[in-house]
């Protein structure tokens, strides 16, 4: 039920661009992931929502989930940190790793909802009407809230 497709990453970079819904996974080494994850966060807006993962072989052990935007150590400690891509990297480790797949749908509906309710951290926002500007813990906590009810 896949479909393959090899491309140079050069291609690749100009088609992520061109149609990105042609993707929905796009696997490469390191040095070409960090490239193009780089590139899509700007297409969903900011590198702070895009989770990662990165898988080993079937039964060799876990996988490594983390945001594309590793730990931000230039705003450590500062509240402005966008954690959309840390909670969405655990729904994808609930997923593929632990086969949770209620519970990764939960966290998934719960960034939605924070999202569609207008919460935005700074990376985000952009001043629209019914936005509403807010920090890491607080956009943590949103979240949080949302799971739990």
């Amino acid at each position: 039920d896949v479909e393959l497709s090899h491309m140079y990453v050069d291609n690749a970079a100009m088609q992520l661009i061109r149609w990105p819904k042609q993707f929905d996974v796009i696997v490469t080494g390191n040095i070409f992931g960090d490239i193009l994850s780089d590139e899509a966060s700007m297409l969903v807006g900011s590198l702070g929502m895009l989770p990662s993962a990165s898988l080993p072989s079937p039964g060799s052990g876990p996988g490594v989930f983390e945001p594309c935007h590793g730990s931000a150590p230039d705003i450590a400690g500062e509240d402005k940190a966008n954690p959309l891509a840390m909670i969405l990297s655990a729904a994808m480790m609930l997923r593929y790793d632990l086969g949770r797949e209620k519970e990764a749908d939960a966290l998934e509906a719960a960034v939605s909802a924070a999202l569609d309710k207008g919460y935005r951290t700074a990376d985000i926002y952009d001043e629209s009407e019914g936005t509403k500007l807010v920090g890491c813990e607080e956009m943590g906590k949103l979240v949080q809230e949302i799971v739990a009810n």
